[in-house]
């Protein structure tokens, strides 16, 4: 994803999130080129198309989409028997 060149002048820093719920900062290192993130963050986030990294990130996500009911998943208090095996299945072949 590229972002737009204002954006980039008004917000130079890396946009990583660092820490957790109040303790969350920003990274704020230089920026990689053509990136919102630094280096390091960059290589964390980024799944160059076409590879065999891609296609296990799609196999992932779409293990836990069939596991959640996908597009149909509705509003329950709390995860139904069901999902709990169909997410059980889906995380035995990782």
């Amino acid at each position: 994803m590229r972002f737009r060149a204002d954006h980039e002048d008004r917000d130079s820093g890396c946009a990583y999130l660092l820490g957790e719920n109040a303790e969350r900062r920003r990274c704020d290192a230089p920026r990689r080129p053509g990136s919102p993130y630094c280096l390091s963050h960059h290589s964390l986030c980024h799944v160059r198309c076409g590879t065999t990294e891609e296609a296990e990130r799609l196999r992932e996500v779409e293990a836990l989409a069939n596991a959640v009911g996908g597009r149909k998943g509705g509003n329950a208090t709390g995860p139904s028997r069901r999902f709990l095996r169909r997410l059980e299945h889906a995380v035995q072949d990782f």
